[in-house]
């Protein structure tokens, strides 16, 4: 029967314990989090680089989408913050969706007699690409 030094063992495993705890704190110092949720669309870096003052990496948040909308001076009054949006997306997304209205500009672009309002669309399963033309109806209820 082989003869096991307790003690040893058991200081074996203290060390190997803060030996963990140690490389989990430099993996920690070494690790880059984002604040926000999102697609990388451009990376200027590579693995092991190392990092100064130049970004890193280019984020696309994409939950919520932005849906931004330039419309006609006539319509200028009749949207409110927070009216639900019907939203299409062009081909090859289909189907239609429905978010708020978050913003509405108060100044009317003069050359062009638009305004522009901002939809806030939900997409927490990321199956909307963000970018696409879309077509928005708003609704009144």
């Amino acid at each position: 029967m082989p003869f096991y030094d307790m003690d040893k063992a058991e200081t074996n495993l203290l060390v190997v314990k803060s030996e963990l705890k140690e490389a989990q704190e430099v993996l920690e110092r070494r690790t880059i989090r984002s604040p926000i949720n999102g697609v990388v669309v451009d990376r200027f870096l590579s693995a092991g680089e190392r990092v100064e003052e130049q970004p890193i990496l280019k984020l696309a948040q994409i939950n919520p989408l932005n849906v931004e909308v330039i419309a006609p001076v006539n319509m200028f009054g009749s949207i409110k913050v927070g009216q639900r949006a019907e939203v299409r997306p062009e081909n090859p997304v289909k189907g239609v969706y429905i978010g708020r209205v978050k913003i509405v500009d108060r100044a009317i672009d003069a050359a062009s007699g638009t305004f522009r309002i901002r939809i806030e669309l939900q997409n927490e399963k990321y199956l909307l690409p963000a970018g696409l033309k879309c077509g928005v109806r708003f609704l009144r209820h």
